[in-house]
């Protein structure tokens, strides 16, 4: 397991430090994923962003998930977005994602379509969890003529745009429409999804995409789009090679 450090220059006089964790999926550190929660909190961050798919829509239970979630939460508030395995998980087993959504609304802020403040040194952090749709990730049970994403439809998802006045970041599980997060405004976006490649290979980047798309345009790392920022992680669980479990921390600064 590795840790990534970015430094963002917000051009307000904020210092603000996020761990960013994303597609866990069944993967366990530790019992309770005890060395995770260590990993992730010996950084002291001001917040922890979790972009999605921190379980499989194939779990019978949240054993793993729920430590992890607890114990974060005691070091610093969790803003908590979807990723397309828990939203999928509402088809294969209704009862299990109401358990779910029901222990991320008491357990952290839960980030579905909707927006939180954050203040630190007098300068406003909106942070906004964006649901994309299931159509997007796979169509009809193909992974051809999935559905693309628009500013407007972002917009309308989270029924409000970007405050100027305020660093905007954006929690959205899937990296392929930066385009339209550029255009929607925000600031940051802050990514999963992609597995970093799954496999990587030197001087190429990432190999495969969830989609079966081989050499994904966004797998790992940071990327910009007129004034937006996407940091894309490689996640924590799935199949990987030459690609190690990736924890993002991510130091906002003037």
């Amino acid at each position: 397991m590795k840790t990534t450090y970015y430094t963002i220059n917000t051009k307000k006089k904020v210092s603000f430090r996020t761990v960013v964790l994303s597609d866990l999926h069944k993967k366990v550190f530790g019992p309770g994923n005890s060395a995770l929660i260590k990993a992730a909190t010996d950084l002291k961050p001001d917040a922890f962003f979790i972009t999605g798919d921190m379980v499989s829509r194939s779990v019978k239970n949240f054993d793993t998930l729920k430590p992890l979630i607890i114990e974060l939460n005691k070091t610093a508030p969790v803003y908590y977005s979807l990723g397309n395995h828990e939203t999928d998980m509402e088809n294969v087993n209704l009862k299990l994602y109401k358990e779910l959504i029901a222990f991320l609304k008491e357990n952290c802020t839960l980030l579905d379509n909707a927006t939180a403040i954050i203040e630190k040194d007098d300068v406003k952090i909106r942070v906004s969890g964006l649901t994309i749709y299931q159509e997007c990730y796979k169509n009809n049970g193909s992974y051809r003529n999935l559905r693309g994403l628009s500013d407007e439809e972002i917009h309308n998802l989270l029924g409000e745009k970007p405050d100027p006045e305020c660093v905007n970041i954006l929690l959205a599980h899937n990296p392929n429409f930066l385009d339209a997060y550029a255009k929607y405004g925000c600031d940051l976006v802050l990514s999963g999804h992609v597995h970093g490649g799954c496999v990587r290979l030197p001087l190429i980047g990432g190999v495969l995409s969830p989609e079966r798309k081989f050499f994904p345009k966004y797998s790992l790392g940071k990327y910009t789009e007129k004034n937006t920022t996407m940091i894309v992680t490689s996640g924590l669980g799935k199949f990987r090679l030459f690609n190690p479990p990736e924890i993002v921390v991510i130091d906002l600064i003037n």
